[in-house]
């Protein structure tokens, strides 16, 4: 009787032991990192739609983008999006995504903010363009009026005009005023005016006060739309993200601890049961050992459950890892573009009324030969008049104004004005050659000295004001290259050779060569040197040794991003209180390279 209480007992414990097990299994939660490495994909992309449309804004302001099609097309995207982040937290157990939630909601409240601001931008940056275009018709009508009073008021229009450009691209308070000072001659001057006049020199002022007003609003509203915390809410929905996910494993992992200790209690009871069932002893044997075999198969199917994991998590850093790069290849590309765009515009601007002007030149140089031809023949003539008065008359205004000097002067004087407009020119030439905006995109074979040459020529008057500039080039130098960016390398390291000098003079050198599939380029300074603790960091993006508010800490980094692109390197020499040596070295062909 007591034998097969005992029995009883000993299966009612086991029975109990089995039921706690099974329930603590099926109510174990299922853990799926698929889902949250999903989730964070979502976010990602999220974030990168928000960047890439503040950049259209920014390139829509600038005139980049000729319609607003960039700043509408992510809109039904970035709507749909957030729906679906949105969902995350309907299947979370109670308390666990009120964080989540929150954060979600604060982000579309933001969202919404900034669509708003979006589309305020679009309909005051519509008004700036359109009243930006409309300037050069308003004031070629000023042009086409006849008179006095609408020669001047022509010619301060121009005046405005130039100043009101420049405004628009770079907006100050000095710029401004001089623009307000404009226009306030103009309406002195149209004060001369016809009807007519006066309703064009009205029409031309409407739209200059249209340019200062919008282009202060947009101004605003880039930087509303820049401080809109999109992004910071999209870091707290990751952060809330990260948080379940976390608490997620620690519940599975108490759970596992809880079924470890269970199956141990129930195996313990097994072996117990074993003893005192001697007779049933193969059997539970066999049991046993089947249970052992399928706890070393588990064991296999996690570990190599966890080599997939890490293998997936490898895959995903080297993912994120190269769309970092291509970010910052992106964004050097729009910035060397705009550059090249900007230099292409100023330079053909300026060509047209240098053209103009040299046409103007020839035709006063052929007005000043026949007119001194004209003289010649007065002069042969004036002993001839018989009046004596006149004869004095003559005489004296010669004296008086000194038409010989005037002969003589007046010739170099054109001379002069001749070479200044080829000295224009050739800064033109400079210019053209430096952006290469036509095939910026584009490898082609160029001479690494034309565009040393062309970027000294661009920045000669800051260098010249600070340093003594020495040249050494080699002969031949000709590389397969992408030439306007390897000018904005050039660029930014003379720029840093001279503020490396500080306020004594002191001298640059400029070194070319060249061995074997490779050539180089060499720029040296006498300056301040640059301390061994600072030289690891001198490539880092935004680090700089200037004051705050005098460098970006940029230009180093693209120019160390420019020469990896054409597979080069750039070695640093420096020592404080005996200057710096930036060698850049190139290969001759990228295909070589590639191969």
């Amino acid at each position: 009787m007591r034998t097969r209480l005992r029995k009883r007992w000993g299966w009612i414990v086991l029975g109990l032991l089995a039921g706690a097990l099974a329930l603590m299994y099926f109510r174990s939660p299922r853990h799926d990192p698929v889902s949250y490495f999903e989730n964070v994909a979502l976010l990602r992309q999220i974030k990168q739609l928000d960047a890439r449309w503040e950049l259209d804004a920014m390139k829509s302001r600038v005139g980049l983008n000729h319609n607003y099609d960039p700043l509408v097309a992510p809109l039904p995207e970035m709507e749909r999006l957030p729906q679906r982040l949105a969902a995350m937290t309907e299947d979370q157990p109670a308390g666990d995504g009120g964080a989540l939630g929150a954060s979600i909601a604060a982000y579309q409240r933001a969202h919404n903010d900034k669509a708003a601001l979006m589309e305020a931008f679009k309909s005051h940056n519509a008004v700036l363009q359109n009243s930006r275009a409309f300037l050069r018709t308003a004031q070629e009508d000023l042009n086409t009026l006849d008179g006095h009073a609408a020669g001047q008021a022509a010619a301060i229009g121009n005046q405005v005009l130039l100043d009101t450009l420049i405004y628009a691209q770079a907006p100050s308070a000095a710029q401004a005023l001089q623009v307000e000072g404009g226009l306030a001659a103009l309406a002195k001057a149209g004060g001369g005016l016809d009807e007519t006049g006066r309703e064009r020199s009205e029409l031309f002022t409407a739209h200059v006060r249209t340019v200062l007003r919008e282009r202060a609003i947009t101004d605003q509203l880039l930087a509303s739309i820049a401080e809109a915390p999109t992004a910071a809410r999209i870091d707290d929905i990751s952060a809330a993200l990260g948080e379940r996910q976390q608490r997620a494993v620690q519940q599975l992992q108490t759970y596992r601890l809880a079924l470890s200790l269970l199956a141990l209690l129930l195996l313990a009871s097994l072996a117990l049961a074993a003893l005192r069932l001697m007779r049933n002893h193969a059997t539970i044997k066999r049991v046993n050992h089947q249970l052992h075999l399928a706890n070393a198969h588990l064991e296999q199917r996690v570990e190599a459950r966890t080599a997939e994991l890490l293998q997936a998590n490898g895959r995903l850093q080297r993912e994120m890892a190269e769309r970092k790069q291509l970010e910052c290849r992106l964004v050097q590309t729009e910035k060397l573009a705009s550059i090249g765009q900007l230099a292409a515009g100023i330079a053909h601007e300026i060509n047209n009324p240098l053209a103009f002007l040299a046409s103007n030149f020839g035709m006063l140089e052929e007005h000043l030969d026949s007119l001194f031809e004209m003289l010649s023949v007065y002069e042969a003539a004036e002993s001839c008049i018989a009046s004596a008065e006149i004869s004095a008359r003559l005489s004296g205004t010669r004296a008086r104004i000194d038409l010989a000097y005037l002969k003589a002067d007046l010739p170099a004087l054109v001379a002069e004005s001749r070479g200044g407009m080829d000295r224009v020119g050739k800064i033109v030439q400079d210019l053209k050659d430096f952006s290469h905006v036509e095939s910026e995109q584009n490898w082609v074979w160029a001479d690494l000295r034309g565009g040393l040459q062309s970027t000294l020529n661009l920045i000669s008057s800051d260098l010249r004001q600070v340093a003594d500039i020495v040249t050494d080039f080699a002969p031949v130098l000709e590389i397969e290259c992408l030439p306007s960016q390897l000018n904005q390398v050039f660029m930014s390291m003379l720029m840093n050779a001279a503020q490396a000098l500080g306020p004594q003079r002191g001298r640059i050198t400029v070194r070319t060569g060249g061995a074997g599939a490779e050539v180089w380029v060499e720029i040296s300074d006498n300056g301040h040197g640059i301390a061994p603790e600072v030289l690891p960091r001198i490539f880092d993006p935004f680090f700089s040794t200037r004051g705050i508010g005098k460098g970006t800490g940029l230009g180093l980094s693209l120019a160390y991003g420019i020469v990896a692109h054409h597979r080069g390197r750039i070695e640093v020499q420096s020592a404080p209180g005996q200057g710096s040596t930036f060698r850049v070295t190139l290969p001759i062909s990228q295909r070589t390279m590639a191969a």
